[in-house]
């Protein structure tokens, strides 16, 4: 895989990461193929390590990101670490394992007050899988390898087995947030998920140039409301009823959430996931909804659909950066509890005038509410309806304070925008304590 894609040297690949291709190295060596540097990005001190396929990570190429993550933990600077290398020096014995368990420290250390950046340019195996990983975001080149374990020591006769060490592996298992064309899309996106954070976690996010959006919210909620091509969908390979971005409104960096379908486990986690990097960084988050609930489903249940939903729930309550919610179809349940609950989970909650928000779907509703009323199968279908429009509107919920405004789909852009303007000076601190115990 990693064989197949026309190769750039460290220097290159630095030249494509920076404003102008200018930079400054800090190092003196080259004899590692690896290099270490400082310049811009859309304005932005940002401090890189970037391999170029040359060599194995060895104590000295450690020495080097060592160096970088101090500098960027003294300065308050985002960190981009590029891999690509024949894996870790075996002669190093000892010392290079201790070299790789310092930097795993390090990585921990600044997680949640420096943006970190991994990119994956060829192949990245063992440790640096690892620590690849540790990064806020992660992309990767759509022929590099990525893996923890060496595929060609995995015998067994799997689909998995099959793409293991793949860009369509490390999607499906959520390892790379971000696949991407040639080495230089994959830097051009790079760029552009930098430029749309801030410097650190004491930083407010950037403001973006931007354009209107092409579409209208009632074509795309979306697309109508985000500004025209400022999205950048992360997590593709995980959760078929939701989609999670980075996107800018009015010029503003937001996280996006769009859910269409009922939530599964793999859904809960990749959108907790979002939450929980944009709350590090005090970047809004705007979710809309249009989902009758969670998955009915018991093997979904078994296997992590009760804990990944608290998982869920946990980090959407935990996160003090801004939270507007937009029931744009159904909010059904439990679902609206986590997603749309005032107290917890949103500082504002809006619903188009065609919503239908209710503790059951209407169907269900008719059948517990209304039984009297059925004479036969079909009157089901028109009593929905009819209790849709009277008992689970959005008007009804508006009327009962559990939404705060009701909007057209034409009028979700302003009204998102409005908000997220209401909510800029939003001051939270959570209680005192040294964390609380999420439900892995």
């Amino acid at each position: 895989m990693a064989d197949k894609q026309q190769k750039l040297d460290a220097l290159k690949r630095l030249s494509l990461l920076f404003d102008d291709g200018e930079y400054e190295l800090l190092d003196g060596s080259a004899d590692t193929g690896a290099r270490i540097a400082h310049g811009t990005v859309y304005g932005t001190a940002v401090f890189a390590y970037v391999e170029g396929g040359c060599g194995a990570f060895s104590n000295a190429t450690a020495a080097k990101l060592s160096k970088v993550y101090n500098l960027a933990e003294k300065t308050g600077s985002p960190v981009v670490a590029v891999y690509d290398s024949k894996g870790v020096d075996l002669q190093g014995g000892g010392l290079t394992l201790d070299a790789c368990a310092e930097l795993l420290g390090r990585c921990s250390a600044v997680s949640g007050v420096v943006p970190q950046v991994s990119v994956v340019a060829g192949t990245c195996g063992g440790f640096e899988s690892v620590c690849a990983s540790l990064a806020d975001i992660c992309l990767m080149e759509s022929n590099a390898e990525f893996f923890l374990t060496a595929p060609f020591n995995d015998l067994s006769d799997t689909d998995a087995r099959k793409i293991a060490g793949s860009a369509e592996f490390a999607q499906k298992a959520s390892a790379a947030a971000i696949v991407c064309d040639g080495e230089e899309a994959l830097f051009a996106k790079t760029r552009q998920v930098v430029g749309m954070l801030p410097s650190n976690n004491l930083e407010v996010p950037p403001f973006c140039d931007f354009a209107e959006p092409e579409k209208t919210a009632a074509e795309d909620a979306v697309l109508g409301t985000v500004d025209a091509g400022s999205e950048i969908e992360l997590f593709s390979g995980k959760g078929k009823s939701s989609k999670v971005y980075l996107a800018t409104v009015v010029g503003s960096p937001v996280g996006i959430v769009s859910i269409d379908g009922r939530v599964c486990r793999n859904d809960s986690l990749k959108i907790a996931r979002l939450v929980q990097f944009c709350d590090a960084f005090s970047v809004p988050v705007v979710t809309f909804i249009n989902s009758e609930g969670f998955l009915v489903s018991s093997d979904n249940d078994m296997n992590g659909g009760i804990r990944n939903a608290a998982l869920l729930s946990h980090v959407i309550s935990q996160a003090t950066t801004v939270k507007v919610a937009v029931v744009t179809g159904s909010a059904i349940g439990s679902l609206f509890s986590v997603l749309c609950g005032r107290y917890s989970a949103a500082d504002m909650c809006l619903a188009w005038n065609s919503a239908v928000i209710g503790e059951l779907t209407p169907k269900a509703s008719v059948a517990v509410m209304w039984p009297d009323r059925i004479e036969k199968d079909s009157d089901i279908e028109k009593l929905a309806v009819q209790y849709a429009a009277e008992e689970e509107s959005a008007e009804k919920a508006f009327e009962s304070g559990i939404i705060d405004k009701v909007i057209a789909p034409e009028a979700t852009r302003k009204a998102v925008a409005d908000a997220l303007d209401m909510l800029a000076s939003k001051r939270v601190r959570n209680n005192s304590r040294k964390h609380g115990n999420m439900p892995y």
